[in-house]
């Protein structure tokens, strides 16, 4: 019987551990896990998440947290605990706060894992479960979320060679070698990891238990018209000030990266105040100088979208 259903789709606990084993045999394939210890750390929880959506879709959040977990009562799968914390590995863990709190990680069988370290019998393995395990239809989603993850870490190594080159504003290399899906995946990974998950703009950082984060990868030159991805091209910013970067409320001057807030956001409005206190402030930068926002991609922003006189308002 069903036990996970969202609209047309239904997984039993046995397919939700088959669907949780998915992002781990993808990390081992990219050698991010190399050694025989699976801790819950962002990658694996966002792999996970881009499976789960792809196969449950977006109404109900996944939670690996339960798959992890109740993993151990088959025979390949042997939790780690917080050392001195053994004992609550026998009581029911329900949430990701729990998890972290008395769980290290866990390690496969030693002959299980040494197979997933080889290409040839992970990938037979893999199309074993999945076979057995899912529908036709869902069989499709996960084979296309495994393309889309060696893409995307792919592509995030192309990224991080790209910005050893000098900046181009407009990128003209050939991407159709990638699904438009992977190189997104790949953007974010690479520039919301280089700033640590901390908005470059207001310095926010929240990071949920399962590993969501406050923010998302910004392209300074928006993609339609540079088609650049170049980690350089990008900052890591919340909800709120991606919208008022995009919109031009918000700059950056690209010889001091010093925040500028438009003359749009009025003075005399208390309600403006969050943003006005962040002129003349600091953008936070990632540790690594080589993906700094490059200043030709600001000096675009500067005079392309920045709003540098406040017109008549219409409301």
């Amino acid at each position: 019987m069903p036990l996970f259903c969202v609209k047309d789709r239904s997984l039993s606990f046995e397919g939700v551990y088959v669907l949780a084993q998915q992002p781990i045999m993808d990390l081992i394939a990219q050698e991010l896990i190399s050694e025989n210890f699976i801790e819950l750390k962002a990658d694996l929880l966002d792999v996970f998440d881009l499976y789960w959506k792809k196969v449950m879709g977006t109404d109900k959040w996944g939670n690996i947290a339960l798959p992890f977990y109740h993993l151990k009562s088959e025979g390949f799968w042997h939790l780690v605990a917080v050392p001195g914390n053994e004992q609550a590995l026998h009581a029911p863990i329900r949430s990701m706060t729990n998890m972290q709190q008395f769980v290290l990680g866990a390690k496969l069988d030693e002959e299980l894992f040494a197979l997933l370290s080889m290409a040839q019998s992970r990938d037979e393995l893999r199309r074993v479960l999945i076979e057995r395990h899912f529908s036709s239809q869902i069989r499709a989603s996960l084979v296309e979320v495994g393309v889309i993850m060696a893409q995307s870490f792919e592509y995030s190594r192309a990224l991080l060679r790209r910005s050893r080159q000098r900046f181009r504003l407009k990128e003209e290399s050939e991407l159709a070698e990638y699904y438009a899906e992977s190189r997104s995946v790949g953007f974010r990974r690479t520039v919301v990891a280089a700033y640590k998950h901390t908005c470059a703009i207001c310095k926010i950082r929240i990071v949920t238990p399962e590993g969501r984060t406050a923010v998302s990868a910004a392209h300074i030159v928006p993609w339609s018209v540079s088609h650049n991805d170049d980690p350089r091209n990008g900052m890591a910013l919340c909800g709120l000030h991606h919208w008022a970067f995009d919109e031009g409320v918000i700059g950056v001057e690209p010889t001091t990266y010093k925040i500028v807030v438009s003359p749009v956001v009025l003075q005399e409005e208390d309600t403006t105040k969050p943003l006005r206190i962040l002129h003349g402030t600091n953008l936070h930068l990632p540790d690594n100088q080589e993906i700094h926002p490059a200043r030709d991609a600001l000096r675009w922003h500067r005079q392309e979208r920045f709003r540098s006189i406040a017109p008549h308002r219409l409301l």
